[in-house]
């Protein structure tokens, strides 16, 4: 499935997030991002405070949350800037704290 939105991993840390997920999670997270290829625009819930600007989606049934962020102005990227349990807020903590890194944002 091709999109309108290339994705990207904000860092590499996000990027085991996802290596680490479950087979079936994984499965469930693969389609979400999959929407997000065609689609990141629409859908998601907007979040807010210290990450204004980008998205969250929710997997009640595995317990898991992504948040996401559209950047670029040519090429429109959906970036995953974590991934992690519905845990009390810890994957908003660290989206925070990532999107807040004073050094370019801990990137790769």
């Amino acid at each position: 499935m091709t999109g309108r939105f290339a994705l990207r991993f904000f860092n590499r840390d996000v990027e085991k997030e996802y290596r680490s997920l479950d087979g079936s999670v994984r499965r469930l997270v693969d389609i979400g991002l999959a929407k997000l290829r065609v689609r990141a625009d629409e859908l998601g819930k907007p979040l807010h405070d210290e990450l204004a600007g980008c998205k969250e989606l929710k997997y009640r049934e595995a317990g898991i949350r992504v948040v996401y962020r559209i950047v670029g102005e040519e090429v429109e990227i959906v970036e995953v800037v974590a991934i992690g349990a519905r845990d009390k807020g810890k994957v908003f903590s660290s989206a925070a704290k990532r999107l807040g890194s004073p050094s370019g944002k801990d990137r790769r």
